[in-house]
């Protein structure tokens, strides 16, 4: 029998390892078979073809004839995916880029199984080369592998091999093929036509919200479901009652009379809320009659005072920051007011504001002229400021020199105005001009301030005051109707749940 062209697979012990490959030649006289498209322990063998003496062969099995090996070696074939290191890894051999045709497939994953012809091996003697190798039959050849505790041991080591390369193989695979599809993937997304085929000038056009919403009927698409449904469901439906939320109206009320308040006396300037209530102005005579049948109820000038006082101090500490800048965690930056008073019943109301401010931990400093003989209101806010840790000071030169967040000006009252021609006067006048800081002016007189503020306070009712007073501030200072109406003015309270309102001019 002619072994030529066959596909065979020579065992040649743990040192040589085992060959597959299809036979080339067999030379009888120097006993050495020759094999070409070479593996070596199922890996492509970096030489094609091999010669193999027959004292090193301890078992050869034909896999393949020859005419069926003939079909295996015409397919083509592909490319190794292996670099030479990877190979060393998984055979420990030396290795390098060669070509694996596909008749590996059946080199390698073949069960070495015995052919059914009779003469299909080659048996050896122990190895021992004077002997010639004749081929047996089946059952000498079964009976020699059983025997034979080496073959147990090159299978099971063949199977080794087997696993790892199928191991290295699916890691490869993870890592190179799996990337190299997505990446395909997006770029044919990217690449589609659809995509950035619309036309610009389908952008250019705004959208017409409110023509296209027009288009659809709340009402008559609410109908057509309520005529879907049962007759049964829209009796029950209507019988039930309608169902108000917690702020509105269920009573029905008159017309809504904005102008509550009505004054004897000309307005020359009319105010209004944020809600809408028209606040009209009083002259000076009018508020100071007022005044004065309030202390005769038992509204006294120190009732009013802290009421002012307070209502300022919500005022300022809203302007600062409130919560965000008066917390624990930021006594690094806590805001600093100055209040400049005059000897007078406004300079003790901006007193009692910075005694206030103070309590709640800002830097306060108040200004007092040094006069000799002051107004007893003045003397007992100052003997109730020196107990706090604010400062006070007499002198123009000791105000801060930093960062001054608000300027109470307490200066002026609507009586004496002789104080505008003093030094003293002139000098805080010079030093609030040139700050920075924003000054809010506590019932200042109609004529104005020669410091400009950007807010005023007024008291009760507001006064015809000019634009350089700012924007005008209301207080609620607690006056019932009957004493109001003592002067003749019908009132009704435009603060709703506050006690301090911003007020607009009337246009």
């Amino acid at each position: 029998m002619s072994y030529v062209g066959c596909i065979v697979s020579l065992d040649c012990g743990d040192t040589l390892g085992n060959y597959q490959g299809q036979v080339k030649s067999v030379n009888d006289d120097t006993e050495t078979i020759t094999i070409d498209k070479c593996y070596r322990n199922g890996i492509a063998y970096e030489i094609a073809e091999i010669t193999i003496n027959a004292r090193d062969i301890r078992e050869l099995s034909i896999i393949k004839s020859a005419e069926d090996a003939q079909d295996i070696v015409s397919i083509q074939s592909t490319p190794m995916k292996f670099t030479k290191e990877q190979m060393d890894a998984i055979c420990g051999g030396t290795a390098s880029p060669v070509k694996v045709v596909n008749c590996s497939d059946y080199l390698y994953n073949q069960t070495r199984t015995p052919s059914k012809d009779k003469n299909s091996y080659w048996t050896t003697n122990n190895g021992n080369s004077n002997h010639r190798r004749t081929p047996t039959s089946k059952d000498e050849q079964t009976k020699q592998r059983r025997n034979s505790g080496g073959d147990i041991g090159a299978k099971a080591k063949l199977l080794e091999n087997k696993n790892k390369l199928q191991n290295f193989q699916a890691s490869e695979t993870r890592k190179k093929v799996t990337p190299s599809r997505k990446i395909e993937c997006r770029r044919k997304l990217m690449n589609r036509e659809d995509c950035f085929s619309a036309p610009s000038e389908s952008f250019l056009k705004e959208f017409d919200f409110e023509k296209n919403l027009a288009l659809f009927d709340k009402k008559a698409f609410f109908q057509e479901m309520e005529n879907s449904l049962p007759e049964v469901i829209r009796a029950n439906d209507r019988k039930q009652p309608a169902k108000y939320r917690h702020d509105e109206n269920i009573l029905e009320s008159g017309p809504v009379v904005l102008c509550k308040i009505k004054v004897p006396c000309f307005s020359e300037k009319e105010y209004v809320t944020d809600s809408g209530l028209i606040v009209p102005s009083i002259s000076y005579d009018l508020r100071t009659r007022l005044l004065s049948a309030a202390e005769e109820f038992g509204f006294s000038k120190s009732r009013r005072l802290e009421t002012v006082g307070r209502s300022t101090t919500e005022m300022i500490l809203q302007l600062v920051g409130g919560s965000h800048r008066l917390n624990p965690k930021n006594d690094h930056q806590l805001p600093t007011v100055v209040a400049l008073c005059g000897p007078h019943i406004q300079g003790a109301q901006g007193i009692a504001c910075a005694r206030l401010l103070a309590n709640h931990n800002v830097k306060t400093y108040v200004y007092v002229p040094n006069f000799v003989k002051m107004d007893h209101y003045v003397e007992e806010e100052l003997s109730l400021y020196d107990l706090t840790d604010g400062q006070k000071t007499s002198c123009a030169r000791d105000l801060p020199k930093g960062t001054v967040d608000i300027i109470i000006n307490a200066l002026d009252n609507h009586e004496n105005m002789v104080f505008r021609d003093q030094s003293w006067y002139r000098s805080l006048v010079d030093w609030a001009n040139n700050s920075k800081a924003p000054v809010l002016a506590i019932d200042p007189p109609q004529q104005g301030s020669l410091i400009n503020a950007k807010w005023c306070l007024s008291l009760c009712l507001p006064l015809n005051l000019r634009e350089q007073c700012g924007q005008v501030y209301l207080c609620d200072l607690g006056l019932p109707r009957q004493v109001m109406a003592q002067v003749g003015i019908t009132y009704s309270s435009p603060f709703g749940h506050k006690f301090l309102i911003p007020l607009h001019v009337k246009s």
